[in-house]
């Protein structure tokens, strides 16, 4: 007999059992459960329990086990692909909408008649319930499966990995190493749905706050358009995975990849100054928003150079200094400032401001003072002929911030990295671990922050985000995707440091531990190759702009 700690409570249990032993005990609802974090480091539910563990189960609503199911389902997907057409290969590409955005390879177009075969299989293996089941193996041995299958890439992939046996999953025929753990079987992942989406399709997952509730598609064209001309990009620069890019770097091609991603990034900012240009006679007002570590203030910069190319002088405001004083920003419920909510932004004084100088009037532009929390007098500024007012803040396209600009007067400009690279065709590289990667690189360079704060800050930044940016993204006019596709090679030799010191005791070390296992997969791109002017610069240091 043993005890240990299972979500604070203390249970007594047999020697041998595992986690879901424990569970199935309680008899009803151990399926609501999908992995586990034994001691802080995530495990699947068929982990055995040790004298004086500490167990936290994972639910849905949890974020790592919305995101153990999300791998789980594309686990699935991918084993049923296997089956039902051997000879295509299947493309996990990016997030899209709730889902993922899925193709098969070689321009082969997905037809209804596929979708419902997939699904089908799919539905069918949910309800016999088959096991992913564990295997710890040599990495040889893997490797030489992976030949079998003509893997080929994932052979490439695990060269870079240092150990000698690794972990992978293996449900009815199908074998693949994760990123994370997976659930105890196919049972477990009811809920979900396929949606064609020429030429592939979505493979969309319940609603992690309402469980098994599957919403209607949320159709994003604007955003599918940036991450089409994102792959266009890689196939410009022959880049679609890990070992595309370290074979590059391999071959020492890697200042001219460099030159190519970041002059592919100058030409769209160009061509947003050139439709600001065009329509000037009328836009007057350029609003930017987007989520943390996106790049926004660097983007800005260099979008107001470009303005200045076409002769128009750009004159920047700051959100932040519209914010209300101390006593009037609303509190979340915990009784801290909701920084983050519109309300804690004095809208009524913007828009007067922003009135006042499209009528050519002089206004006093406020100055936010945080240590003390008040507004203090700030710069004065009129708008003279062919200047432009430049707008950057979380808020930028929602119109509730503007209200009282007619539309026709403003051009909104949503910037985010959203990451195309994937580590091969089954697992995907999320956008929100290049952003966290990026900000913790910069916390700790330039305002003394260990990465155990990062995390902390991580939570209630993506609460944010979820609230008040990522529902109006398809307001936007144009959209900038920020990311480099050689960035994460760049970031590594920053991040891993920061990453080894979350330690097993600290609660985020199972995050930590997931970003630093795939960017082992990554060689390393010094420093010295980036630009001064790269947005990348942003968060590494560097840079020829002043922050």
């Amino acid at each position: 007999m043993g005890n240990c700690h299972i979500n604070g409570k203390l249970i007594t249990f047999k020697k041998g059992m595992t986690v879901l032993d424990i569970l199935k005990l309680r008899k009803k609802g151990y399926k609501l459960f999908l992995s586990c974090k034994i001691n802080n480091r995530i495990s699947d539910l068929n982990q055995h329990i040790q004298n004086g563990d500490n167990v936290k189960i994972l639910d849905i609503k949890n974020r790592e086990g919305f995101r153990i199911y999300q791998n789980s389902l594309s686990f699935l997907l991918s084993a049923v692909v296997s089956e039902c057409y051997p000879g295509r290969k299947l493309i996990i590409e990016h997030s899209f909408g709730d889902g993922f955005y899925c193709k098969f390879g070689k321009g082969q177009s997905v037809r209804e008649g596929d979708i419902q075969k997939i699904k089908k299989t799919m539905r069918d293996k949910i309800k016999d319930g088959v096991p992913f089941v564990k295997i710890n193996k040599s990495k040889r041995i893997v490797m030489k499966d992976f030949i079998k299958k003509e893997k080929f890439t994932k052979v490439q992939l695990l060269k870079y990995e240092k150990d000698k046996t690794i972990d992978i999953y293996k449900c009815g025929d199908h074998i693949d190493f994760t990123i994370t753990p997976l659930v105890p079987d196919t049972s477990y992942l009811a809920a979900f749905d396929l949606h064609i989406y020429k030429p592939g399709f979505v493979l969309r997952f319940p609603d992690p706050v309402r469980g098994k509730t599957i919403p209607p598609f949320p159709d994003q064209k604007k955003i599918f358009s940036i991450f089409t001309e994102y792959e266009t990009w890689g196939e410009i620069l022959g880049i679609a995975d890990i070992v595309s890019l370290n074979r590059k770097i391999e071959k020492g091609d890697i200042s001219d990849l460099i030159k190519i991603a970041e002059a592919l990034h100058e030409k769209k900012i160009a061509q947003i100054a050139d439709e600001i240009k065009q329509k000037v006679s009328k836009l007057k007002i350029v609003l930017i928003a987007g989520p943390s570590a996106s790049g926004k203030t660097t983007f800005s910069k260099r979008l107001a150079i470009q303005l200045r190319v076409n002769c128009l002088n750009p004159i920047t405001i700051s959100i932040d200094n519209y914010f209300f004083e101390r006593d009037e920003t609303p509190k979340l419920p915990d009784g801290s400032y909701d920084f983050e909510s519109i309300n804690a932004i004095d809208v009524d004084l913007l828009n007067k401001h922003l009135i006042s100088l499209l009528n050519e009037k002089e206004v006093e532009i406020p100055h936010f003072e945080f240590s003390t929390g008040k507004r203090l007098a700030g710069r004065r500024i009129k708008m003279h002929k062919n200047q432009i007012l430049i707008i950057e803040g979380i808020h930028g396209l929602n119109e509730e911030l503007t209200y009282q600009i007619p539309k026709k007067n403003k051009l909104k400009i949503y910037i985010s990295a959203l990451t195309q690279l994937n580590i091969d065709n089954d697992h995907r590289i999320s956008t929100r671990d290049t952003r966290i990667l990026r900000r913790m690189v910069r916390d700790s360079l330039f305002r003394g922050h260990s990465a155990h704060e990062t995390f902390r800050l991580w939570k209630y930044v993506g609460k944010g985000e979820d609230r008040n940016i990522f529902p109006f993204q398809e307001e936007a006019d144009v959209i900038f995707n920020s990311a480099l596709v050689y960035e994460l090679a760049v970031l590594k030799r920053f991040a891993v440091p920061l990453l080894h010191s979350v330690t097993p005791e600290h609660k985020d070390f199972s995050k930590s531990e997931r970003l630093s296992k795939f960017l082992t997969f990554f060689l390393e791109i010094s420093p010295t190759e980036v630009p001064p002017t790269s947005i990348l610069r942003e968060f590494i240091g560097g840079s020829s702009f002043l922050y």
